[in-house]
């Protein structure tokens, strides 16, 4: 197969005939009942099986020829009549239409099977018709690439010994040269008239049947003898012996009576056995019509019943091959859907073991965190809840109802907002939240000044805080019922009503003194339905804030002298009530610290040059200034 010098739009004109073709004779099937047994088994008409055999024949022999071009996707899309692919008209044709076409392009050609069986009843040549039709359709798509002339003849060839065996009553060497001048240049301008043949090979049998008829009829007995024939041949034996007469001597008169009636005798004699024969012979005939109607019968019922365990045997096979396909189909299905599930437990596994792994991470730090042994409990059995409920949901089992929002009670610097963080980020890492990020805002951040400005604000805080936590710090100054015309209140009433909008991807967190924050809650029945966890942050202990004061030191690269340490610890000590309130907790120790830190540089700028032990350590003097 050579460079074509069809343009593509012949070729799609030359293939829509031929597939018009393969139409008309799945139509034929049809109507004829010989599809209908087939249409039981398959659950399809014949006609979407061709479309469905084309395009997978189709499809094999481009993958075999290499690159899909353009021109024979849209060949293969619009040749048939419907699309059961599924081919795109453009872009990646997806890996599971290449994986369907090839396992039915291994399956049996039951069109082909069916057009033999019709050929076998009707005495037609529809599968000789039919493939040619098939074969033009597949060098239509292969002229359309141009160059790949080994892949197309070998496709084609290897396609068509995969087939003939199913062809019915085939001429073996009629056939391969038909497909010999197929693969030929002018392949789609190649058929071999089979009618024509059919008719020669019809002539000569019927010559050949003549020649034994004339044998055996030269070599049967007379079968009826006309009276007419034995008078001629009486007038013309008395004309001779006439003859004869004038030539003899004329005898006596008595001689010639006896001689007269002698020939009488013998005639009657001739005529009488003559007629016996005749009667015998249309006694015979008569049998052997007999015999022959008889014979006749037995043969026409012989052949109807071999038509009948032929049709029914093809049926069978027809089944099985369905069958056996289903099977494999089935067993495929199968194969896929457990390694598809296994994909998936490992997948679900490896997430479960990296949620654990970051869970644990981040508890780890809240559990690094000086002192909140409450607050730390408090948070460990919220994730153990929430992890509980999602085995239960995903059991399929009951859970109830469960809000995530939080009330932080306590006083400054009890470590409210640094846990805060650490539960937007638990939250994410159990797939509560999106995000997990937190936004920290307070009542400047939420209320406006002006009528209407301050639904605006909060509308944009809850848009920014969306997928994470929004820590809102000292909540209690939203209301002030002392004040009339308050906008906290417009605030809070938007609050509620975003917090049910955005309830599957926002957490509020509201943080305050204790007392402030209960009647914040009571401001307001929305707040109390949705705010149902509290979790209460003690003040730091003296030493607890020592302990503080050692991770700020480590984290800044120093170290305290235990001098240093007493001498902090003795002014904590001989704090007041009123400035142990002012202090502020790890807030009040970390500004303690930081002077510390200055009284340090002050020291060290005076001795000049200072070792590195001596810019590490932080002695009582430090204190004391």
């Amino acid at each position: 197969m050579t460079d074509t010098l069809y343009p593509d739009e012949k070729l799609f004109e030359l293939g829509r005939v031929n597939y018009d073709k393969l139409v008309l004779y799945c139509t034929r099937l049809e109507e004829k009942g010989f599809w209908t047994q087939a249409e039981q088994v398959m659950k399809q008409s014949g006609t979407e099986v061709l479309d469905l055999y084309v395009q997978s024949v189709l499809m094999n022999l481009a993958v075999h020829c290499g690159e899909i071009l353009d021109s024979q996707r849209e060949f293969m899309r619009v040749i048939t009549v419907t699309n059961p692919l599924g081919i795109p008209r453009e872009g990646r044709i997806k890996r599971s239409v290449y994986n369907d076409s090839k396992r039915l392009y291994e399956l049996p050609p039951v069109l082909l099977q069916l057009c033999g069986l019709y050929d076998k009843e009707h005495k037609g040549d529809m599968t000789l018709y039919f493939l040619d039709a098939f074969l033009n359709i597949l060098l239509c798509m292969a002229y359309l690439n141009h160059g790949k002339d080994v892949q197309i003849n070998g496709f084609i060839q290897k396609y068509y010994e995969k087939i003939s065996n199913f062809i019915i009553d085939q001429d073996v060497k009629r056939q391969k040269e038909y497909i010999k001048r197929k693969l030929m240049p002018d392949g789609l301008n190649c058929s071999i008239n089979w009618t024509e043949s059919k008719k020669n090979k019809e002539k000569v049998t019927e010559k050949q049947a003549q020649g034994k008829n004339r044998a055996k009829a030269a070599s049967k007995p007379v079968k009826n003898i006309d009276s007419s024939n034995i008078q001629t041949e009486k007038s013309d034996t008395e004309k001779e012996k006439g003859t004869d007469k004038n030539k003899e001597v004329k005898q006596p008169a008595k001689r010639q009576g006896r001689k007269v009636k002698k020939q009488q005798d013998s005639t009657k004699q001739e005529i009488k056995n003559k007629q016996e024969i005749k009667n015998k012979q249309e006694t015979k005939n008569k049998g052997n019509a007999g015999n022959i109607a008889a014979k006749t019968g037995t043969d026409s019922q012989a052949a109807a019943e071999e038509k009948k365990r032929l049709k029914e045997a093809f049926f069978k096979r027809i089944e099985e091959d369905a069958r056996l396909a289903k099977e494999r189909e089935e067993k495929l299905a199968k194969e896929k859907f457990l390694a598809v599930k296994k994909r998936l437990e490992e997948r679900e596994r490896a997430e479960q073991e990296e949620q654990e792994k970051q869970i644990k991470e981040i508890l780890g730090e809240l559990n690094s965190l000086v002192g909140l042994s409450d607050v730390k409990g408090e948070i460990q059995s919220l994730t153990n809840l929430i992890k509980i409920r999602k085995l239960r949901e995903k059991m399929q089992m009951p859970v109830m109802d469960m809000s995530y929002h939080m009330v932080f009670t306590g006083n400054p610097g009890t470590g409210k907002t640094t846990v805060a963080r650490i539960v937007g980020r638990i939250y994410k890492a159990l797939g509560i939240l999106s995000d997990g990020k937190m936004v920290e805002t307070d009542r400047s951040g939420l209320v406006a000044g002006y009528v209407g400005q301050t639904a605006i604000k909060v509308h944009e805080i809850i848009e920014q805080a969306i997928g994470g936590v929004l820590f809102i710090d000292e909540a209690y100054s939203l209301v002030n019922p002392d004040v009339p015309n308050d906008f906290g209140s417009e605030a809070v009433d938007a609050l509620v009503k975003l917090m049910e909008d955005h309830r599957d991807n926002l957490v509020i967190i509201v943080a305050g003194y204790t007392d402030e924050m209960k009647t914040f809650l009571k401001s307001n029945t929305g707040l109390i339905s949705r705010f149902n966890k509290f979790i209460n942050f003690p003040d730091y202990s003296r030493d607890e804030l020592i302990d503080i004061m050692e991770v700020m030191a480590d984290g800044a690269g120093l170290k305290i002298e235990e001098g240093a340490k007493e001498l902090v610890l003795e002014q904590l000590g001989s704090m007041g009530q009123e400035e142990w309130e002012d202090f502020g907790n790890a807030r009040g120790i970390r500004n303690m610290f930081e002077k510390i830190v200055t009284n340090q540089a002050n020291r060290l700028v005076q001795i000049g040059t200072p070792t590195k032990e001596q810019l590490m350590t932080i002695v009582a003097q430090d204190v004391i200034g």
